[in-house]
C-alpha cells in the first residue's frame, strides 16, 4: 500500500463518480431549477421600477423580514428581491448540500467498508476526502453559476450576480470544510451529519438575531457571510467572501492533516467501550429502535424547541414595527392578522424540522440494511412486521414529540394576541404521519432511492416559501401535505382536510408493511 496520504485520487474520483453521481446531479437540477423558475415569476410579479420599489418598501426595515431571509440589501432591483424571496431556501438547501455530498462519500463510506477496499488498491488516506471535496466544490459552483447567468440573462449588473453567486458557492465551502474537519474527530457518520446541522442551526438563530437587533451577532455566522457581500448594491463588498472561503480553507486544511493522523475506522476523539452485556432494553427489537433514534431525536427537539423560543420572541419586535411604520402598515392594516402569519411562518419551520428528523431517520434503518446487520437479525427469531414496526414507529414518535415540543417553545414566547397555538399544533401532526408513511413506503419498495424522501421534504419547502411566488397551480399546491392542512392559526383547522391526511398515511404504512414483506432483503 502507497504510504503517501494523497496518493490514488484518480481511481477514488472515479469511483465516486460512477457509484454516487445521481446526489450531486439531483442537488444542482432542483437548485438550480428552482432559483430559475422563482428569477422567472419574480421578474412577472415585480417587472417595473414601481412595483420594485413598493416591494422594497414592504420589506425595508422589516424584523419579521430580517429574521426569515435576513437583511434585505437592494430589495429594489431584481436581484436583491430574488435574493430575498430564495433567501430561507439557499439557507438551508446550499450548507446541507456542501454537507452532505462530503459526507456521504467519505464518513458514510468509511462505516461501510467500502474505504477500506479502496485502500487496499493504493490509495492514500486523503484522496477519497479530497475528491468528495472536489465533488462538493464542483456542484456548488454549478449552481452559482447557473444563478448568476440567470440574473444576467434578465439584465442584472454582472458584477452583483457574479457576486452573488460566489457567495452561495463560499456559504456552501464552508459546510463541506466542516464535513471534513468533523468527520475526522467522530467516526459515525450520523455524527457528523448531525454536528453540521447544529451548526448550521446555530447559525441561522445568531444571523437571525443580529439582523433583528442589529448587532454584531450575525457576523458569528456563515450565512451572514453570504449575505454582507451585498451584491445587489452600490456597495459591493469582497471581504465577506474571502472570510467565507479562508473558514473554509481552515477547515479543510485541518482535516486534512487530521486524517493523516488516524487509523482507518477510527476517530480522533476515541468512541467509548460500551458495557460487556446489553441491558434488558436493548434486548427486544424495541428497545434497540429506541436507542437507534432516540439520541438524534433529542437534539432535533432541543433544536427545534430553541428555534421556536427565539422566533417566537419575536412577534412583539413585528408589531411594533408595523405600529411604527406607516408603509408597512399600509400593507399590513391588522398587526394581530400580521402576528398570526408570522406564527404560522414559525409553525411550519418546527414541522419542517421534524420531518427532517424522519429524513435522517429513514437513512438510519436504510444503514442497518445496507451494512448487514438486518439480514442477520431476519435469519433469527425477528419478524420483519416487529422490526419495521418498531422502528419506523419509534422515529415517528419522535418525529410528532418533536412538533410539539416546538410548539410549547412557540406558545411561551410569541405575542399573547396571537392564540389556537397548541391546536394549529396538533393539526400539522397527521402532516407529519404521511411524510412518515411515505418514508416507510420508499425503504419498503425503492429502498435505494429512499433519500427521494429528501425531494418530498424538499418540494414541501418550496410550496411553503415560494408557491405564491411561483404560481403554482393548486393541484401542485395540493400534493403538499402541509398546504393541505391550511394557513394556521389564521383559518380555522379543517377536518376534511385532516381525516384525508390521516388515510393516506394509513394507505402509506399499509404499502409499506406489504411491501417489505414480499421484497428481499438486502436489497
Amino acid at each position: 500500500m502507497s504510504h503517501r496520504a494523497g496518493s490514488g485520487f484518480g481511481t477514488v474520483l472515479r469511483a465516486q463518480l460512477r457509484t454516487g453521481w445521481l446526489a450531486p446531479v439531483i442537488w444542482v437540477l432542483a437548485l438550480a431549477g428552482g432559483y430559475i423558475a422563482t428569477v422567472a415569476a419574480i421578474d412577472n410579479l415585480y417587472g417595473t421600477p414601481e412595483a420594485l420599489a413598493s416591494y422594497n418598501e414592504l420589506v425595508a426595515g422589516n424584523p419579521a423580514m430580517a429574521a426569515i431571509n435576513g437583511t434585505p440589501y437592494g430589495a429594489d432591483t431584481l436581484g436583491g428581491v430574488v435574493s430575498n424571496e430564495f433567501g430561507f431556501i439557499s439557507a438551508v438547501a446550499i450548507p446541507l448540500m456542501g454537507l452532505l455530498l462530503v459526507v456521504r462519500q467519505t464518513r458514510a463510506q468509511e462505516e461501510r467498508g467500502m474505504l477500506e477496499l479502496l485502500r487496499s488498491r493504493s490509495v492514500g488516506a486523503r484522496a477519497p476526502w479530497t475528491a468528495a471535496l472536489l465533488v462538493s466544490a464542483v456542484s456548488l459552483t454549478l449552481v452559482g453559476l447557473v444563478m448568476a447567468l440567470t440574473l444576467i440573462a434578465y439584465g442584472e449588473d454582472a458584477d452583483g450576480a457574479i457576486l452573488y453567486g460566489a457567495s452561495i458557492v463560499g456559504l456552501g465551502l464552508v459546510f463541506s470544510g466542516i464535513a471534513i474537519f468533523a468527520g475526522q474527530l467522530l467516526r459515525r457518520s450520523s455524527g457528523v451529519t448531525g454536528v453540521g446541522v447544529l451548526i448550521l442551526g446555530i447559525a441561522y438563530i445568531t444571523r437571525a438575531i443580529g439582523d433583528v437587533r442589529a448587532n454584531g451577532w450575525k457576523w458569528l455566522s456563515p450565512l451572514a457571510w453570504q449575505q454582507e457581500t451585498k451584491p445587489f448594491t452600490d456597495d459591493l463588498r469582497l471581504w465577506p467572501l474571502l472570510l467565507a472561503l479562508g473558514v473554509a480553507a481552515v477547515l479543510v486544511t485541518a482535516g486534512l492533516v487530521l486524517v493523516g493522523r488516524r487509523d482507518l475506522g477510527s476517530a480522533m476523539v476515541a468512541s467509548r467501550p460500551g458495557p460487556g452485556r446489553a441491558g434488558a432494553t436493548l434486548r427486544t427489537t424495541l428497545g434497540i429502535a429506541t436507542r437507534t433514534h432516540v439520541v438524534s431525536g433529542v437534539a432535533w427537539a432541543v433544536g427545534t424547541f430553541a428555534v421556536a423560543v427565539i422566533f417566537g420572541a419575536f412577534t412583539d419586535i413585528v408589531a411594533d414595527a408595523i405600529e411604527t411604520n406607516p408603509e408597512m402598515a399600509a400593507f399590513f392594516p391588522d398587526s394581530s392578522e400580521v402576528n398570526e402569519g408570522y406564527v404560522g411562518f414559525v409553525l411550519v419551520i418546527v414541522v419542517l424540522m421534524a420531518m427532517g428528523y424522519m429524513g435522517q431517520s429513514l437513512g438510519k434503518i436504510r444503514a442497518e440494511e445496507a451494512e448487514g446487520r438486518l439480514e442477520v437479525l431476519l435469519a433469527g427469531s425477528v419478524s420483519r412486521y416487529g422490526w419495521s414496526a418498531a422502528h419506523f414507529g419509534v422515529s415517528t414518535v419522535i418525529a410528532l414529540i418533536i412538533v410539539m415540543v416546538g410548539g410549547a417553545g412557540l406558545q411561551l414566547t410569541a405575542s399573547t394576541e396571537v392564540d389556537k397555538i397548541p391546536e394549529s399544533t396538533l393539526a400539522f401532526l397527521p402532516a407529519v404521519l404521511v411524510v412518515s408513511g411515505l418514508a416507510f413506503a420508499l425503504f419498503a419498495l425503492l429502498p435505494r432511492s429512499s433519500a427521494v424522501i429528501w425531494l418530498a421534504v424538499g418540494y414541501m419547502v418550496a410550496v411553503s416559501f415560494l408557491g405564491n411566488t411561483l404560481s403554482l397551480p393548486d393541484w401542485a399546491l395540493n400534493l403538499s401535505p402541509l398546504y393541505a392542512v391550511g394557513n394556521l392559526p389564521s383559518d380555522d383547522v379543517s377536518a376534511g382536510a385532516e381525516w384525508i391526511l390521516l388515510a393516506i398515511a394509513v394507505v402509506l404504512i399499509a404499502v409499506g408493511f406489504i411491501g417489505f414483506r414480499r421484497r428481499d432483503v438486502p436489497h
